[in-house]
């Protein structure tokens, strides 16, 4: 995005995208903690984030790769919880109503995945390389 900081951090509505999802989780009385996996220098960023926050919010850090990263917030989750979810904090839009369907579904079938449909247009081109052949 060409930004001078992780997209997750960039405001939307005046507020760090990250946040967003944040709260969402905070207000599900299904979610019993948080762990948000950063880099130590954006902790700030989530501290005193979210008002009467009634559950724990824990951190820890990031790994080399995505999963690297999924694997230290697992070390982090209490021992007794019964599901997880793992949120990609640079996509603000998720519902609790989408949160709790997915959760519904983990419950009976042992695991989900949110997706929704791609709205990308894709658009199919012809260029001509030479005026004998043609690339599709």
């Amino acid at each position: 995005m060409g930004a001078n900081m992780p997209k997750q951090y960039l405001p939307l509505l005046g507020v760090p995208i990250a946040l967003h999802s944040l709260r969402t989780f905070c207000g599900m009385k299904e979610v019993k903690e948080v762990v948000v996996v950063c880099d130590p220098s954006y902790k700030n960023v989530f501290e005193g984030s979210v008002e009467n926050l009634q559950i724990p919010i824990k951190f820890t850090t990031p790994g080399k790769e995505r999963q690297d990263s999924v694997f230290n917030g697992l070390q982090e989750i209490d021992g007794d919880s019964e599901l997880v979810c793992v949120h990609d904090s640079a996509r603000p839009l998720v519902s609790s109503e989408d949160v709790k369907k997915v959760l519904e579904d983990a419950a009976v079938h042992g695991a989900a995945v949110l997706g929704v449909p791609v709205k990308a247009t894709i658009k199919e081109v012809t260029v001509y390389t030479s005026r004998y052949s043609s690339i599709r």
